[in-house]
């Protein structure tokens, strides 16, 4: 899969079929959308693309902090595996998000990407303000040269699978609840950097993965401690593991967003790894401890409950 940070040059442009969205999550909503553009995209002869933002909107402009349910590597990974050929990032900016509905229809869709066919879900809005909907996509698009479609939002049990009712299943440590929205465990992917080695010197060495890009104004959507089963560290052997999912002081008035995993019977060098981090159970909140011999004491019950949870 072709991933292009906004419009792609000449070389790689080639008629599409698309999907719009943010894709905060995957969630089983968002794959009946991209299932829809791979199969148009593979009878008519296209490429199946998608079109989403980075930062979410949302970072923009929301008031509170923006809650990210996956970074964005995971979901790359996982619109990968709905079978997309290209996905095509638009930085999201004042000047983009001030685009007309007119404007992002001609100069992003029907000459940017070279767009045949778009869908998006029946409760899209576009261009600046959110003044554009699907029925003005479907008028643009006649004028324009593609067709445009909406596909139905996804309902369990009479409720509807969003981006929304994961973060708050997330907020509250419900990862069945939010397993059976995305249609798989919750995983984060990611590169091991250094940390500040705290958990060596207590005798707990972790693994550590940034959440966020540096700058970020999201939060993490789960944070919290957890059982967790890992890999990426020695050929296709899982691991099992304790980690922390929150937001960490670093060097001087910075912070961000740490996920800090340690892995039961694992002692090598994994420093540059891409590993998988798949959450199985909460164990408990974040807490600010009084000194290191209580924090210490806490990693320790942590890493025994994991235990008991996974079997190792």
């Amino acid at each position: 899969m072709q991933i292009i940070s906004g419009l792609p040059g000449p070389s790689h442009k080639r008629p599409c079929a698309v999907a719009i969205g943010n894709f905060d999550g995957v969630h089983l909503g968002h794959q009946r959308l991209l299932r829809a553009v791979t199969q148009v995209a593979h009878a008519r002869g296209l490429a199946a693309a998608v079109v989403t933002f980075e930062p979410h909107p949302r970072e923009l402009f929301g008031k509170d902090p923006f809650a990210r349910i996956c970074t964005l590597r995971d979901k790359m990974i996982a619109i990968a595996g709905c079978g997309i050929d290209a996905v095509y990032i638009m930085p999201f900016h004042k000047r983009f998000a001030s685009l007309s509905p007119e404007a992002f229809a001609r100069d992003i869709l029907a000459e940017g990407i070279s767009c045949r066919w778009v869908t998006v879900g029946n409760n899209f809005h576009f261009g600046a303000g959110g003044s554009g909907d699907f029925s003005e996509l479907k008028r643009l698009g006649e004028t324009l040269g593609f067709e445009a479609v909406a596909t139905p939002l996804l309902y369990q049990s009479d409720e509807r699978v969003s981006s929304s009712r994961i973060r708050a299943a997330m907020a509250s440590g419900d990862l069945n609840e939010a397993q059976t929205m995305l249609g798989r465990p919750y995983r984060v992917t990611g590169r091991v950097i250094h940390g500040a080695a705290l958990g060596r010197t207590l005798g707990f060495p972790t693994l550590n993965v940034a959440m966020l890009p540096p700058g970020s104004k999201a939060v993490c959507a789960l944070h919290g401690v957890f059982a967790v089963r890992v890999k990426g560290l020695d050929g296709e052997t899982v691991f099992g593991g304790a980690a922390s999912l929150g937001y960490k002081p670093t060097v001087a008035s910075e912070r961000r967003w740490l996920l800090e995993t340690f892995v039961f019977n694992y002692s090598g060098n994994a420093y540059g790894r891409i590993v998988e981090i798949e959450f199985v159970q909460k164990l408990r909140d974040e807490k600010k401890f009084s000194g290191l011999e209580e924090l210490k004491a806490a990693i320790n019950r942590d890493a025994e409950t994991a235990r008991r949870l996974l079997g190792v």
